[in-house]
């Protein structure tokens, strides 16, 4: 049975992923893609009209699982409104994707001349987090502690998340603890310095990021 449409834009997307991971942007072709995906290049340009759209669809679905991860992992967790549980859900649902580790990190042997790209869905992704927006609304819910700085606290948390992602580059990973004793400590000192002294707000907090998780799906779907 020949492919539906849709099989066939999955195909190319997985394919194209696995060959821009191993080869970086740059260097893979149109032709490339089709080769390794055994459709023809006249097929693949029906389906998307340049490697840059290729890519840009890929980047929106790797942002549409790294959501979903993210919002399961707050809903399994029955601290997951407090800022440590955010936290967590956070670096675990990047740990599980490391094209989306690439994407925080703008890893440039991977991204290439795209980075430099006006108007890319990179640059929109950066101009878009969530940050401080995100942290006000933690606070005005009663999840996050009302004399907490929201600028301060919030630059300080992506300096942790970025950390978490691009230390690896920097440190032999054998000479790293376990990651996930380092996300139960990180996520425990968080909340004991940012969690209101009566625990705070969880079921607040988790609606917060229901509405952000539900906000960011219907931009990328």
């Amino acid at each position: 049975m020949a492919d539906t449409e849709h099989e066939r834009r999955e195909r190319i997307l997985r394919t194209a992923e696995d060959l821009i991971t191993r080869q970086g942007y740059d260097k893979t072709s149109i032709s490339d893609i089709a080769d390794e995906v055994g459709l023809g290049r006249g097929l693949i340009y029906l389906l998307y009209k340049n490697k840059d759209e290729i890519l840009e669809a890929l980047i929106r679905q790797e942002l549409i699982g790294y959501v979903r991860a993210w919002i399961e992992h707050i809903e399994a967790d029955p601290r997951g409104g407090t800022i440590g549980g955010i936290y967590r859900a956070v670096l675990h649902a990047i740990n599980q994707r490391p094209f989306m580790a690439a994407l925080m990190r703008r890893d440039r042997r991977l991204w290439g001349a795209y980075l430099r790209k006006p108007g890319s869905v990179l640059a929109s992704l950066q101009a878009a987090s969530p940050g401080t927006g995100l942290f006000e609304a933690l606070q005005a819910v009663g999840a996050i502690r009302a004399d907490a700085d929201p600028v301060v606290s919030a630059h300080i948390l992506d300096l942790l998340s970025y950390g978490m992602v691009t230390l690896g580059e920097l440190r032999l990973p054998e000479t790293l603890p376990p990651f996930e004793a380092v996300l139960e400590t990180l996520g425990d000192m968080l909340d004991r310095l940012l969690t209101p002294e009566d625990g705070g707000n969880i079921e607040g907090g988790k609606a917060v990021i229901r509405d952000l998780a539900a906000r960011s799906l219907s931009q990328l779907m």
